[in-house]
């Protein structure tokens, strides 16, 4: 009996370890940058911070339950694939970000292809569809920037493998949400409460991402990556 709260416990614990790596998302805080050069940035952060949670829970709430049946009788074997096969392509990621292997396809490609707007305008088009002041692309944009992880993926099998009630699944998700989308959340409590200091403090932060992202995306990879097949082997 003893043992069951400490296992309640670590398993918190792992989640809040995948929702911290789900929340250092360079592309959400760039998302939030450019958000708040936008007039009516309040409302447009809002709006995109509230359609990616509603599509992020919504998301989430539809894969625990349909993953219910799957961990119907404790699967083990499926719970230890799914770490070994994200943690391995989490790790295969690191690698190609290290050797800059992503890089020097980015670059054959834009050998390859043909000029284009989009080409001349260098930007990516979600960075594009945000900058347009439009609630509704900010909405759609939103949406389609905050789709599942892996880290969350990962995270929704385990709540789904520990078998919770609907209600403390529900709670689960939604905290994990909160967490996730922390670097959007904070900018917008802050633009409330004092615009100019949060300004410069997301201009600052996103300074320091853009700076040393290529490190930071190779060290979650390899956390993500160590975590899961460590865990993984351990369930075989």
């Amino acid at each position: 009996m003893a043992s069951l709260p400490v296992a309640t416990v670590s398993a918190q614990l792992q989640l809040l370890l995948l929702a911290v790596d789900a929340a250092l998302y360079p592309t959400l805080l760039a998302a939030v940058v450019i958000l708040l050069n936008q007039p009516r940035r309040v409302a447009l952060l809002g709006a995109y911070l509230a359609a990616g949670l509603i599509v992020s829970i919504g998301a989430g709430l539809l894969l625990t339950f349909a993953l219910k049946g799957a961990f119907h009788h404790g699967n083990r074997d499926l719970s230890a694939a799914v770490d070994l096969t994200v943690g391995g392509l989490a790790l295969l990621l690191a690698v190609a970000l290290a050797t800059r292997a992503d890089a020097r396809w980015a670059q054959r490609r834009g050998r390859t292809a043909e000029d284009g707007a989009d080409a001349q305008k260098g930007e990516p088009l979600m960075q594009r569809i945000l900058a347009r002041e439009s609630t509704p692309l900010v909405l759609v944009a939103s949406a389609l920037m905050n789709l599942p992880s892996a880290a969350y993926v990962v995270a929704l099998k385990d709540i789904t493998a520990a078998h919770h009630g609907t209600g403390a699944t529900v709670l689960l998700i939604v905290l994990f949400n909160l967490i996730m989308f922390l670097l959007a959340e904070v900018p917008l409590a802050g633009l409330i409460v004092d615009p100019v200091r949060t300004e410069d403090a997301v201009l600052r932060l996103n300074g320091w991402f853009s700076q040393n992202g290529r490190r930071i995306a190779i060290a979650l990879c390899l956390i993500l990556s160590l975590f899961l097949i460590i865990r993984g082997i351990a369930k075989v």
